[in-house]
């Protein structure tokens, strides 16, 4: 639970013409809220890993992943319990859904999210 008085972490990536895979939290920890602004033309797909180092797209396979249309805003808010993760908390952004796909998206997409 995050009561008001929390402090919690922001992050934020614009991304790069790859897979952009990273690593938010190399701990078990939560998230809260998540904003995905496509600026671009190509829809995009944001996976998320329950893994503390940057995932190996195409074999470590995402708890979640979220569909963001093209020219599109979304976001996500898991309340005040957030989106537990037991290990860490990783992502990656592909152009495909599949969950071993490993096509690079494209750059310009922005992503802000906030975890504990």
């Amino acid at each position: 639970y995050v009561s008001p008085t929390t402090a919690v972490t922001g992050y934020k990536l614009v991304t790069a013409a790859t897979t952009n895979a990273a690593s938010i939290k190399a701990s078990a920890g939560s998230l809260f809220d998540i904003t995905f602004s496509n600026i671009t033309a190509t829809p995009a797909f944001v996976k998320f890993y329950n893994k503390a180092s940057a995932p190996t797209v195409g074999t470590d396979v995402p708890i979640v992943t979220f569909q963001v249309a093209a020219n599109a805003t979304v976001t996500y808010q898991f309340g005040p319990v957030g989106k537990r993760f037991t290990t860490a908390i990783a992502m990656a952004v592909t152009g495909a859904p599949p969950a071993t796909d490993t096509t690079d998206f494209v750059a310009g997409m922005q992503i802000s999210a906030t975890y504990l």
